[in-house]
């Protein structure tokens, strides 16, 4: 017991220095993964951009949304000034109650910026309402690069040179799918979408909408406002001129209503299915989507499949097998035969056999053995496939035997011949 407890912990040591390890991304220096998460300093996470926010002077205030939007946006200006609601992210899932909260603050005359590959269509049913030649909204477009050029329209905003983003994996520049606005949704229709930047002037990247007394403005490209391109001078002159749009006030900047994209295309899929409800995913596919939990939950089912490994081993003594009775019969019938043939009573013996072949047929064939029957020998005779001429002498002795006041022993050694010729012969 003692050896098997030191190998059990033995193993489970191993594989959880072996979690550890994969946590810390196998003796890599950083993951390239875009998590979009304020406090990750890796290549595509948000830290970079959120550290400006905190100096830049036009924040009064930035406040971090880690819980539902209900009674966190203010509705009524603070000091004077508007507030800005911002979120960057892969995909954006807001309940009923949070998409209500986000248009009453937006309505109110404040901003909201939206940075995602995927857009929520219950939100977007309210700022895209007014359909351009009936064409619904379906989602954002993409195209695939490795290279993407953005520049904005506005006068003031426009750079001659295009600000140019490449994407990176693994230190070797990488195509992916870059996200844009259709040109189908714009159709210059009173509080429309209104292009307020371009990819390499072919294609709309972000948007205004205008929505009560503020507008949304939606980026489409949210790769751009990461850590490895804020850090370079041409990633925070496209990122500060994307942000002047926002008012000069308060941020509250949205760290709960973020999701990976899959999960948004699903949730965007349930809605278009049916808009009175948006499926739930389940916990354990928002832990397989996040590697430290996904190690986290495999260590925990690796050490419980362990566990069960050596609890199940049998802790009792071995139960002895216990045989089935043997069938008897045969040598029960081959002694008693002896007996009688020993005793010279043949005519015991013949009787006996014939009991036997009785039951045999009965058992065998279906057949009620009938004396000085000819269909009934014709009919055995075709079920076994024996001679109709050696059934026939048997059913004669059948028939004959049990009448006999004593039976030679010549005669009983015939009609035992009889009846192994019919045994051998039985199909």
């Amino acid at each position: 017991m003692k050896k098997n407890r030191v190998i059990l912990g033995l193993i489970v040591l191993a594989v959880v220095l072996l979690a550890v390890w994969a946590i810390q991304g196998g003796g890599q220096r950083f993951s390239w993964r875009e998590t979009f998460k304020i406090k990750s300093k890796e290549p595509y996470g948000l830290y970079a951009l959120y550290d400006l926010f905190k100096d830049y002077p036009a924040v009064k205030e930035l406040n971090t949304l880690a819980d539902s939007l209900a009674g966190k946006l203010p509705i009524d200006s603070i000091n004077g000034s508007r507030a800005n609601y911002v979120f960057i992210g892969e995909g954006l899932y807001m309940r009923p109650q949070d998409r209500d909260e986000l248009l009453e603050f937006v309505e109110a005359g404040n901003t909201a910026f939206l940075a995602a590959k995927v857009l929520p269509y219950d939100l977007m049913f309210y700022l895209y309402y007014d359909e351009c030649d009936y064409i619904p909204w379906d989602g954002l477009s993409t195209h695939t690069d490795s290279v993407v050029q953005l520049n904005f329209t506005h006068p003031s905003l426009h750079r001659d040179r295009d600000f140019s983003f490449k994407y990176i994996n693994k230190f070797a520049a990488t195509q992916r799918q870059w996200q844009y606005f259709p040109d189908l949704y714009f159709c210059e229709m009173e509080g429309g979408m209104e292009a307020v930047g371009r990819a390499a002037d072919t294609t709309v990247n972000m948007v205004r909408v205008p929505y009560g007394n503020g507008f949304f403005y939606l980026h489409s490209q949210p790769l751009v406002f990461t850590n490895y391109y804020l850090v370079k001078k041409e990633g925070r002159s496209y990122a500060e001129r994307a942000f002047s749009h926002l008012n000069d006030g308060a941020i509250y900047w949205d760290e709960f209503s973020r999701i990976p994209e899959r999960m948004a295309r699903e949730q965007n899929n349930a809605y278009r299915s049916d808009p009175r409800r948006l499926q739930s995913e389940s916990p354990l596919q928002y832990i397989l989507e996040q590697p430290p939990l996904a190690w986290a939950w495999y260590t925990l089912v690796a050490i419980g499949l362990i566990f069960l490994l050596f609890r199940t081993r049998r802790r009792q003594r071995v139960i002895p097998v216990v045989h089935p009775p043997r069938n008897t019969s045969l040598q029960f019938v081959q002694t008693i035969g002896w007996l009688y043939y020993q005793r010279a009573s043949h005519q015991q013996l013949a009787v006996q056999a014939i009991k036997l072949l009785r039951t045999y047929v009965k058992e065998r064939y279906a057949l009620q053995w009938r004396n000085d029957n000819e269909q009934f020998v014709q009919q055995l005779s075709a079920r076994s496939g024996v001679d109709p001429d050696l059934v026939a002498l048997i059913a004669k002795d059948v028939h004959n035997i049990p009448r006999y006041t004593a039976l030679v022993e010549t005669e009983l050694v015939k009609f035992h011949q009889r009846l192994e010729r019919f045994y051998q012969a039985a199909k």
